[in-house]
């Protein structure tokens, strides 16, 4: 009787040969991704925050050049936020107008309109204490009047800011909820006071 051949792995050809991962393999392959996301992961979140932070300090540089052009006196200005994009602009009225000669609002072609990075979101503002919907708002000024104190609150990627432009004074105040409030120093009118007689 003929002696059946039988297969012996010598005898199998290498391209039928299936190799699989072993326990070892995927645990080095993990531990290799969870270094990498811990390395990754930071990076991002911290760009993300520095976006935001520099939405603020931009708002901040918007509310400077109000403040600046406010006190050049020559025109009215304002601040708007356009509720379809939600960017921050700076405004001039202009003197020229309409047909009917009605003066218009127009934009400030010395400032770039601000808008605030995704995930940072105004959610609170106040216009000499009062609080007006932080989705669209005019804030203008008045001929001949004062200015103002005006008040942004601004939350997201961790962080919760608040910048104030007081009335009567060109400095900008932005205090972050996680940092000591800065020195800031305002302006003191001695006439109003009463104290503009008073001896050195």
């Amino acid at each position: 009787m003929p002696r059946r051949a039988h297969a012996s792995p010598a005898n199998v050809p290498a391209a039928s040969v299936r190799r699989a991962f072993t326990m070892v393999e995927l645990i080095v392959v993990v531990v290799i991704l969870a270094i990498a996301a811990v390395a990754i992961v930071p990076k991002f979140s911290g760009t993300a925050r520095q976006d935001a932070d520099n939405s603020v300090e931009r708002v901040a540089e918007l509310l400077r050049m109000f403040a600046f052009r406010e006190s050049l006196g020559s025109q009215q200005v304002a601040l708007w936020r356009d509720p379809a994009d939600g960017r921050i602009h700076l405004l001039v009225k202009d003197g020229m107008g309409d047909a009917e000669g009605t003066p218009d609002w127009r934009a400030d072609r010395f400032a770039a309109p601000v808008a605030l990075v995704d995930g940072l979101e105004l959610v609170n503002v106040e216009v000499d204490d009062d609080a007006l919907d932080p989705s669209e708002w005019l804030i203008a000024s008045v001929p001949g009047g004062e200015r103002p104190q005006v008040e942004f609150r601004l939350v997201g990627h961790g962080i919760d800011s608040t910048v104030t432009l007081p009335g009567g004074s060109p400095a900008v105040v932005r205090v972050d909820a996680d940092r000591p409030a800065p020195i800031a120093r305002f302006p003191i009118d001695l006439n109003r006071q009463g104290r503009s007689d008073e001896p050195w």
